[in-house]
This record gives structure tokens, sequence and C-alpha cells, in this order.
């Protein structure tokens, strides 16, 4: 009887989700009042989230990476106790294996009366989102880890919207009980590996100057030509070896414990657990938001800078390079053609 009546409520929301369609030009995005809107950087206010999940009354869906932040485990251990629905969806693979805590705070929550499932229909799931009472939302790219929550750079939204909200608890509950889903029209919202490279791509071309702060920035993302067509570039990637041709060609710092994934071109803010690379594009479960938000833009155009992005003119054969090396090419194949004919009447 529990897992019909899941199964039937997570139809009943992911539903909800594909019916509330705008057009297709603005469907990348979702507009949201600022008032709904609050700002989650790590390190300095990450314990905004557990305040809020604290607040919980009824219930809470969580789709996570990695947990073993002992706060959070505690919490949510807690609410399940104090009667409230608790969901905890992990992903079945973590890069290095399951940590031993996590096997250990498992234990707790089952105990307590968390649902807890380990999903293994992606390479990873990578999210890191809650949603608290069908009202509130807070996903990004803060793992509820020590170092997620206390030493990461990294970005996360609360969107206290109780429509946006039940988007992400249809997917979560969709994902706890293994149900494919192969569409989610609602603007804005970003699910890998459903429409990520598609609604990323198309705030990519958006014309301004593009602040990006991006974990994994590769070229296996496909998206370089989307990044080379800005005039300017402001932005910071980590230190991973993987991103140094990102570095070099768009001018971006690299930074020690950089994890937020963040793309803003003028009023349009895109916060996820997605970086710009084919795995987490193409093979995980991920999940952001694109948003038009113009104070939010503001206040993450400020931070990248503070992070240490500066302008980056992208050059002209950055911005052409693909045009040019065809050109070139096809050049080479002509003068081959007519270097063989010529001595062919010679």
């Amino acid at each position: 009887m529990h897992n019909i009546t899941l199964v039937l409520l997570s139809l009943v929301l992911v539903s909800f989700a594909v019916t509330v369609v705008g057009s297709t030009s603005s469907n990348w995005y979702v507009s949201i009042n600022p008032s709904q809107v609050t700002l989650i950087v790590g390190p300095t206010n990450s314990s905004y989230i557990i305040h809020e999940l604290k607040q919980a009354k009824t219930s809470v869906y969580s789709e996570i990476y990695e947990l073993t932040c002992t706060e959070i485990v505690e919490n949510l251990a807690e609410l399940a106790r104090q009667g409230v629905n608790v969901y905890v969806v992990l992903s079945g693979s973590v890069y290095g294996g399951i940590p031993s805590d996590e096997k250990q705070y498992i234990n707790l929550l089952n105990s307590s009366g968390v649902h807890v499932k380990f999903q293994y229909d992606f390479t990873f799931v990578h999210s890191k989102v809650y949603v608290i009472d069908n009202k509130t939302v807070i996903l990004g790219s803060m793992n509820p880890t020590y170092y997620g929550m206390y030493i990461d750079k990294s970005i996360d939204i609360a969107i206290h919207n109780s429509s946006i909200a039940k988007v992400y608890a249809g997917i979560i509950l969709r994902d706890f009980e293994n149900e494919p889903l192969n569409s989610i029209n609602y603007p804005g919202v970003v699910v890998s590996p459903i429409n990520s490279y598609n609604r990323i791509s198309y705030l990519l071309s958006q014309q301004g100057t593009l602040y990006i702060a991006m974990e994994e920035l590769y070229p296996s993302s496909g998206l370089f030509n989307e990044i080379a067509s800005h005039k300017t570039v402001i932005g910071v990637v980590s230190d991973y070896s993987e991103d140094s041709e990102a570095s070099s060609q768009f001018g971006l710092k690299q930074l020690h414990d950089m994890v937020a994934k963040v793309i803003v071109v003028g009023n349009y803010v895109y916060i996820g657990s997605i970086n710009l690379d084919s795995t987490s594009l193409t093979k995980n479960r991920e999940l952001g938001i694109i948003i038009k938000d113009p104070l939010l833009a503001s206040e993450l155009k400020y931070l990248i800078v503070e992070w240490g992005g500066k302008p980056y003119h992208v050059s002209f054969f950055d911005k052409y390079k693909v045009y040019i090396i065809i050109a070139i090419v096809i050049i080479l194949i002509l003068l081959i053609i007519v270097l063989k004919r010529y001595r062919n009447v010679k």
C-alpha cells in the first residue's frame, strides 16, 4: 500500500510538472519573485540548509550524491522520529567508493524511520536537492559532507515556491521508485540526462558578458563554441588538470576547493549540480534550474569577481576556431586535388 501511494503521489507531482508548459522560446527559464529566493554560498552561510530542514512539518524529499555531514544526518533522523515523512535517494556509485561513514549513517537513518534507497540507473546520482513540505526546494552544488558544508566554495539556492518545489519532489520520488522519467517541461527546470544540454546551451547562446563558476568545464561538454561566442568571459574553474584547457582558452582563474556550478548571462542564472562535461550532461542524474532574476544575477556576478574572475576578451580565433579549421582543411584538400591534376597534365 505504501509503494502504491508513493507512486501515485509522484505521478501526480510529475504530471503537474509536465502539464505547466511555456512556449518553446521561454520554456528554458522561469521567472521568480526575488522575495522567494535565498542565495546560499558555501562555506559562508551553508548552515541555512540545516536551518530550513529543521522547519519541516510534513515531508522532506532529498536526492544526494554523498551523505556524510553529521548535522544533516542527525536532523533528518530527528525529523523522521517526529513523524515527518523523510525520503533520501543516494547514488549507488560514488567516485572512490561509498564512504564507510555514509554506510553507518544509513543505519541510523533507517532505524529512525527515514526511507533510504540507492539509485543505480545512472553513472552517478550527482544531485544535491532537498524539498521541504512541498513548499521550499534547496538545490545547487553543496555536498552534505564536512568538506561540502564547511570548506568548499559552492553555491546553492533556496526557492520558496510550492509549484517549483513540487516539480523536484516528483522527480525525486520517481527516482526513489525507479520509475522512468523521459521528459520534464516545467519552465527552467534542468534535469540530466533529459534536457540539461539543450537548456544550458540555450542560456549560453544569450548575448552579453558571460559570468561562470564551474567545477568541471571540459571540452567533452561540446559547449566551448557557445562560450567562445561571448565577447567577454569572466569566471573561475577548479584547479583540476582537466580544467586547464578552459582556463587558458577563456582566461578563467583556477581555484582550489571550487565546486560551484553557476552561469550568469544578463539577468539569467543557472544554478545546480550539473558540470559542463559529457558525463554530467548525458549520463548522470543531475538537477538544476535556470531563472530570470536581476537581483540574483547581480549578486552572483559580484561573487564570481570576488572569487577572482577577471574580464577576458575572446579572440577572433577562439570565436571562429571551428570555421577556420574547416576552411583550412577544405583549402588543403583543394590544393591536393589541384597538385594531382597538375602532375597528371605533365
